[in-house]
């Protein structure tokens, strides 16, 4: 049974479910129960008050974490604000906000408390921990890299579409290019193109794969071409031995059959079946044995559709699609997950996949347990819009503790009414799942908001009504409808008349052709519009509020939206109101600019002005939409010797401005001078090609930067007309945002609301998407794969309720007003089924209950369902189609910049170890050149009697041929990075191979006789014992992290002379007669750590270092080292790298002890490391930087 949620008294240590409605407060109440948890206030309180960044909430867009950012925010300062002036006055009227006014009583004992967490709250708003699903994922996986095993090298890619394509180009050309003709034509007819069958998967690539509800015929797309050929084969040899018997038949026995059987058997006879492709052929046949012959059922079928009819008993053409169409999934899936397990490479969805794994790992407890001590509280907004990925994280950490475990609370928000994005892989069955009876153990409450504060009394009592008409609207029975209770009691008035809730806008002749339906009403919605527009003007169009009519104000275009289900509907809503001279905008734009109606254009106008005497090329353009010309005034031009002349003279003149200045500046003369600007401004989206028009000339500025010539810029942009282009900066920009109509996607606007919404297309049936008749639910709620196409009910069952959810968003978008579209009578007869119909039309008719007579208009099915002083109806012929009134376009006639006021801290920058070597270099040049001299051009020559390196020099030439030690290795920075990059990816408890090694050869150009030495060399550096560490080789992968980035918080200034003294006192490298001096900055200083080691619960730092200090192992033993460490400054680096890793492990650990847990650092002079048995440790240094020194430099610098 669900509650009313009270948020001052939700037990907020428990899990709950918070079902809000649309409009009803959600947002508002998330904030309240926030405000609660930072000053433990309220009944059921959390044990403890939570600081800012302890309480976790997670929603779906960043949009939607910015506005919640911002309404805590604002929140905290007008709770802080009214606190205060209370402390000070003592007077409860200072309380503004109801929800404060309820917890007075729980924070007045101790005020000045509450004052100082919302003052602090305030001041760290940026540290709250408000996150995507993504976004907590992804820091999740890097804070915990050692526990979730997330490589700090990874990269992350806004998308993943780019590759999928080139994956499924791969695939595609790997399995189908060394096809038959046959097999070839086989494949094209189930996938198409490569495109066309990418495009019908993408949803089932991420997330998991769903299950099959069947035993595949065969097990590969290889078995299955041949599987399909032959089944083609045994109706080839069956219709080879039946088809003349089956003739005589029919011409037997042709007169007593059904009149249907009759055409369909001699259209049959007279195909000539090579001409079909086989797809089509097999649904021919299948198609014959489903026919009726005789009228009596006893009389049997001939041997040929007998046999037909057991052939296809055994085989269905759907299933065997939906066979290779899994199979083709499975396999791009695992070709998509190898690349990016092979390259580091992974995309935000993958980010959640890798936190599932990483919780149900057995090392996974102790990742649960830091997120969990992290985040005490966690907030989960949209969960309708879940997934079993995301359950299953969040179900891990918060819903199946154990009573001994640390206290915490979840609450999940969500409107199961509202689950519309199914299409990017949400599964309302997966939160339905959290609310079964069967799952009450883990969900302790469930409560309801039920308070409406966003539409008029009218509308919320006319949706209670329309809802109430069928007994279960939303097909799913875990489903409900809530009778919801109006807050708001404005409305819209026109000529001084109050307007109902509901305008139906109804046509006045019916068609039966979705196109003219929709022109037809896109035409009546565009005359309403203009006519309020119209009274808008003269001032008698007001939104007035009941409660406060003095606050009435004019109706503008920017208050009303258009929703529609996609850019085809918004096109021709568009196209009728540019007609009428309303200005509008998409809102939903999602397409490329490269794929608008200009930009093919714009390509043969380019392409004119680089062959101006190309009289073909010229003439195209001409031609085009942009220059607007005429066919006669073509012609006219062309035999008009003079004008065609100066036509070509300014086509090389925009040619040479392109040649001098850039192909921007020329557009913009051009447009100027062939005013294209003028001539677009004549069609109904002349301002949207304008806009397109602009937008593809920046785009082609930028490329010329990246292009030799006019040719290559070219074929770039010819590249981007028939690509796939999925970047943000392609997208087609809006064309203006100022006061104009607004139309966006259903699926968009959720969330959102408008004054007036307008549904003009509200009763047209969707087309099915390709996977929406392929997949349900199972009675687990789990996601299965119809492959032989048996639960076709569940599936529609399923695709019904998704419309209706879609329905309820669109009708609970506004706040005084819906304008709705209707023909003159409802397309539906008594026979059919109800759950065929539109969402709207289901309702009407009364659901289930199929309350329908033929003779029923849509004015009666109204009559019938709403209140009459909530709807009123407007035919076609009431309003005006040849009205002559345009709204009048008013800009700002002056336009100002604004000053920027604010103080720029210069001393705030991200600098890097690099960059301080480099000043200390500067200040120190004389000295740093001596000390690095000193080690290049010293005398190599060695007392043999007294040096024991000698032994060290024979061992060299033990492992080494002459010319190819670690000394003769090639130098230079290339080489180090080659080297970083090989050491990076090496599994150091392998053996390493030859191949491995081909590609440092090839990339330095050394010749084949390297790899052996070299294998040597790195097999050495692998095994030799490093101080406490040991040998490299017997480190666990998964406790080492590569390349781990870091940014180190310098909140004070760098001052010199403090950690000039910090070192000199804590320091033995410390030189006083060099001391460091850099610029005094604050800000982060930026870098990257070669290897972070876990070992024995201890943590290592390790540089590699390719320098070569010399040609023996005496220039890289311990105290030569130090000097290079000394005068290389790696002393300071390897105090930031310690300070960065101690600063992670305090946050990160809350057992962490520097002392204990910090084992040291390790710089690893590669060159020095040739040995396979080092007792002298040459190449190596290790140090352990003091605790001390560690603790007061990181208070030095400030966090």
């Amino acid at each position: 049974m669900n509650t009313q949620l009270n948020p001052i008294t939700l037990p907020l240590a428990q899990n709950n479910v918070i079902e809000a409605s649309a409009g009803t407060g959600k947002t508002y109440t998330m904030v309240t129960l926030y405000l609660r948890l930072l000053l433990q206030a309220g009944e059921n309180n959390f044990p403890t008050a939570l600081d800012i960044e302890q309480i976790l909430v997670v929603t779906f867009t960043k949009d939607a974490t910015k506005e919640l950012r911002q309404r805590i925010n604002q929140r905290i300062q007008a709770w802080l604000k009214q606190l205060q002036q209370y402390q000070q006055h003592q007077d409860p009227d200072k309380l503004e906000d109801p929800e404060l006014q309820k917890l007075l009583p729980y924070i007045e004992a101790n005020l000045e408390l509450a004052i100082q967490r919302l003052h602090f709250a305030a001041q760290y708003i940026d540290c709250a921990a408000i996150f995507t699903i993504h976004g907590f994922c992804q820091r999740m996986l890097q804070q915990y890299a050692f526990d979730s095993g997330l490589s700090f090298n990874v990269e992350v890619n806004n998308s993943d579409k780019k590759l999928l394509q080139q994956l499924n180009y791969q695939l595609w050309r790997e399995q189908f290019y060394s096809l038959s003709e046959a097999e070839a034509q086989l494949i094209s007819d189930i996938f198409k193109s490569p495109d066309e069958l990418l495009n019908s998967i993408s949803s089932l690539l991420a997330g998991n794969m769903p299950r099959i509800n069947a035993t595949l015929p065969f097990t590969d797309l290889s078995a299955g071409i041949a599987y399909y050929q032959q089944q083609i084969a045994f109706l080839d040899q069956l219709e080879a031995q039946q088809f003349s018997d089956f003739t005589q038949w029919f011409a037997e026995y042709g007169e007593n059959l059904q009149k249907n059987s009759v055409k369909a058997v001699q259209t049959y006879l007279d195909t000539d079946f090579s001409t079909l492709n086989i797809k089509a052929r097999l649904e021919r046949l299948e198609k014959l044995t489903k026919l009726k012959f005789y009228a009596k059922k006893e009389q049997e079928h001939p041997l040929l559709i007998r046999e037909l009819q057991r052939f296809f008993n055994g085989f269905s053409l759907k299933a065997y699609q939906e066979s290779m169409n899994y199979l083709y999934v499975k396999l791009l899936r695992d070709h998509f997950f190898a690349y990016q397990n092979q390259h580091n490479n992974i995309d935000f969805n993958d980010l959640l996949r890798l936190l599932r794994d990483a919780l149900l790992k057995p090392q996974g407890k102790k990742l649960i347990q830091f997120i969990r001590q992290q985040y005490p509280f966690a907030m989960i907004d949209e969960f309708q819009d879940t997934d079993p990925i995301q359950l299953t994280i969040f179900e891990k950490i918060y819903l199946s503790a154990t009573p001994d475990q640390q206290p915490t609370g979840f609450t999940v928000i969500g409107d199961p009414k509202q689950a519309i994005y199914r299409f990017r892989g949400a599964d309302i069955f997966t939160y339905l799942s959290v609310m079964a009876q069967d799952q009450a153990n883990r969900i302790e409450n469930i409560y309801t908001l039920q308070h409406n504060y966003r539409s008029s009394k009218g509308l919320i009592t006319s949706l209670n009504s329309l809802f109430a008409q069928a007994k279960n609207p939303f097909f799913l029975p875990e489903i409900q409808f809530p009778l919801i209770e109006a807050h708001q009691q404005g409305s819209l008035t026109i000529k001084q008349t109050k307007q109902k809730a509901w305008q139906i806008l109804q046509l006045d002749y019916e068609t039966k052709k979705k196109e003219a339906y929709q022109l037809a009403v896109a035409e009546l919605f565009a005359c309403h519009i203009q006519q309020l527009l119209k009274a808008a003007e003269q001032q008698q169009a007001l939104f007035i509020e009941d409660t406060e009519p003095q606050n009435s104000r004019v109706v503008e275009a920017k208050d009303i939206a258009i929703l529609v289900r996609d850019r085809f509907e918004s096109q021709i809503i568009r196209t009728a109101l540019a007609k009428k001279g309303i200005a509008s905008v998409y809102l939903s734009e999602k397409e490329s600019v490269f794929n608008s109606p200009v930009a093919q254009e714009l390509l043969l106008i380019l392409q004119a002005c680089v062959t101006p005497f190309k009289q073909r090329a010229v003439l195209s353009a001409l031609g085009t939409t942009l220059w607007g010309l005429t066919a006669p005034q073509i012609y006219q031009l062309k035999e008009d010797e003079i004008a065609w002349a100066n036509l070509i003279e300014r086509l090389l003149q925009y040619h040479q401005i392109w040649q001098n200045q850039g192909i921007l500046p020329m557009l913009y003369r051009l447009f100027q001078t062939e005013m294209l600007p003028q001539r677009l401004q004549q069609f109904a989206l002349g301002e949207r090609y304008l806009v397109d028009l602009l937008h593809l000339s920046e785009l082609l500025q930028q490329a010329m930067n990246q292009q030799q010539n006019e040719e290559a810029l070219l074929n770039w942009y010819q590249q981007q007309l028939t690509g796939q282009t999925d970047n943000d900066e392609n997208r087609l920009r809006l064309e203006r945002e100022q006061n104009v109509v607004k139309i966006i996607t259903i699926h968009k606007s959720k969330g959102l609301e408008f004054p007036i919404v307008g549904l003009p297309f509200i009763l047209t049936k969707k087309t099915n998407r390709r996977n929406d008749s392929a997949f349900y639910h199972n009675a687990e709620k789990q996601l299965i794969w119809d492959i032989r196409n048996e639960h076709s009910q569940q599936i529609m069952l399923e695709n019904n309720a998704e419309e209706m959810r879609l329905l309820y968003v669109a009708l609970t978008r506004a706040k005084y007003q819906l304008i709705v579209g209707v023909p003159q009578q409802i397309a539906y007869k008594e026979k059919d089924e109800p759950s065929g119909l539109n969402a709207l039309d289901y309702l009407l008719i009364q659901g289930e209950n199929n309350a329908f007579t033929s003779s029923m208009q849509y004015s009666d099915l109204f009559d019938r369902a709403l209140s009459p002083e909530h709807w009123q109806l407007s035919r076609a012929d009431d309003l005006p189609t040849e009205d002559d009134w345009r709204p009048s376009l008013s800009y700002p006639q002056t336009l100002t910049v604004r000053q920027f006021k604010q103080n720029v801290e210069k001393n705030w920058r991200v600098t890097s170890f690099t960059g301080l070597q480099a000043k200390l270099q500067a200040i120190y040049a004389d000295h740093f050149s001596d000390m690095i001299q000193d080690h290049l051009d010293r005398d190599m020559v060695v007392d043999l009697a007294d040096n024991p390196v000698i032994d060290l020099a024979q061992q060299i030439n033990l492992y080494y041929p002459a010319g190819f030690s670690p000394f003769d290795f090639p130098k230079g920075a290339s080489v180090g990075s080659c080297l970083h990059s090989y050491l990076e990816k090496a599994d150091f408890s392998q053996p390493i191979t030859p191949e491995s090694l081909t590609p440092i050869c090839q990339y330095l150009n050394l010749t084949a006789e390297w790899i052996t030495p070299l294998q040597t060399w790195l097999t050495h550096i692998f095994s030799q014992s490093l101080p406490q560490l040991g040998a490299l080789q017997q480190i666990n992968r998964k406790d080492r992290l590569t390349e781990l980035q870091f940014y180190l918080k310098l909140g004070n200034l760098f001052n010199n002379q403090q950690f000039n003294q910090l070192l000199h006192q804590y320091h033995p490298l410390y030189d006083q007669h060099y001391p460091i001096r850099v610029d005094e900055i604050r800000g982060f200083i930026r870098g990257f750590i070669d290897v972070v080691i876990r070992q024995d619960n201890k943590y290592y730092i390790i540089d590699y270092k390719s320098n070569f200090l010399g040609a023996d192992l005496s220039c890289y033993q311990l105290e030569q080292l130090k000097k290079v460490i000394s005068a290389q400054r790696y002393d300071l680096q390897y105090l930031i790298y310690t300070l960065a890793v101690h600063r992670y492990l305090k946050l990160h650990d809350p057992a962490y002890q520097y002392e204990t847990h910090f084992g040291g650092v390790f710089y690893l002079f590669l060159r020095g490391m040739a040995l396979p048995d080092n007792p002298q440790q040459t190449g190596v240094f290790f140090t352990k930087p003091s605790t001390a020194l560690i603790e007061k430099l990181d208070q030095l610098w400030g966090e």
